[in-house]
């Protein structure tokens, strides 16, 4: 049986909020499997990895056209932007929606738009979580939607790796975007008690954003040079050197899907301590990986480190085999086996 053909398409590649990792992954590992893979947007910045063709979409050929132009079987499409151009004439081929989530106002009002003029052209959709599609349903009202988690590279990611990156003890580690919404700032502000407790702890940033400027202020103006490191970008290479090297995975993120460092930072063999929002919940309900925070009397963020630290080795047990039960491999074979199901 000839294998199906496969295009991602985003506005712009690589895309923002996190979508390169989830959608270069699915090409990779579907490419392994025997699919042509192909990254489609209407400009690119970088290439797409080896064997995953680009596909430069034009906007007034995609008017006209819509996705039936385009040589492929099926059609992921990840973000709202592009549908106005490739739904705007009927489909011929499957149509799948990966929601990956809305987090500001105009993300929100284009989904909202996009659906309302084009829901019945859409084959299926896939949120990366449950949590996703509840926030699908507060936006359009109710919905039907298949939830693949986002996978990991557990063969890249490991907890055999060396601590090369080690400065403290604990060390924690935060990787992400440094928007507002990700409240980078409520972990640097808690460092200095959590520095009375575990003097020799240590923070660590991993990524680039608009509060860049305003997260070095506050660290020199709070004295932490010593215990707050924003890294900026790194490679990947780096990057699992820095989970390798941190005692726990943090985050303060006020919105999230489904968070692809949660399952980085579990097939490392690390512990999570995450914020109190629906997605960090089903998180850490489904992998026991962690504990959950608020800034309430009875949980506070330094205490449930000093918990989680404590614990770390039998929570490393449950992160471990969550992540290996969700490797790239086996996401992209419920894709596949999502894909077989339709009928177009």
């Amino acid at each position: 049986m000839v294998k199906k053909s496969i295009l991602m398409i985003v506005r712009k590649y690589p895309a923002d909020f996190g979508h390169t990792t989830v959608i270069n992954n699915l090409c990779i590992e579907l490419d392994k499997m025997g699919y042509r893979t192909a990254i489609g947007a209407f400009s690119f910045d970088s290439p797409p990895p080896p064997n995953v063709k680009q596909v430069k979409l034009k906007k007034l050929k995609s008017l006209f056209y819509g996705v039936n132009n385009l040589g492929y079987d099926i059609i992921y499409l990840h973000q709202s932007f592009p549908n106005y151009f490739l739904l705007t004439k009927k489909p011929n081929k499957p149509v799948i929606l990966y929601y990956h989530g809305a987090s500001n106002t105009i993300q929100k009002i284009n989904f909202k738009i996009m659906m309302m003029l084009y829901k019945n052209r859409i084959s299926q959709i896939i949120s990366v979580s449950k949590a996703g599609v509840n926030q699908m349903k507060k936006m359009i009202g109710d919905i039907s939607a298949e939830v693949i988690y986002n996978g990991v590279d557990t063969e890249f990611y490991n907890p055999e790796l060396p601590t090369t990156y080690k400065r403290g003890e604990p060390q924690l580690l935060f990787v992400g975007g440094l928007r507002p919404y990700k409240k980078v700032s409520v972990l640097i502000s808690s460092m200095p008690k959590l520095l009375k407790k575990y003097p020799k702890s240590h923070l660590q940033i991993v990524g680039i954003g608009e509060e860049m400027t305003s997260l070095e202020k506050m660290i020199n103006d709070l004295k932490l040079e010593r215990n707050v490191e924003l890294t900026g970008k790194i490679n990947n290479d780096e990057l699992k050197l820095r989970y390798a090297s941190c005692d726990i995975y943090v985050s303060a993120s006020t919105f999230e899907v489904c968070p692809v460092p949660t399952l980085e930072a579990m097939a490392s063999g690390k512990p999570l301590v995450l914020y109190d929002i629906e997605p960090h919940r089903e998180i850490i309900e489904i992998s026991n990986a962690g504990k959950i925070f608020s800034f309430t009397e009875n949980s506070d963020f330094v205490s449930i480190v000093d918990d989680v630290y404590k614990n770390k080795d039998l929570f490393k047990i449950s992160g471990l085999e969550f992540a290996k039960k969700h490797d790239w491999k086996l996401i992209c074979q419920q894709v596949i086996r999502n894909f077989e199901k339709l009928k177009h």
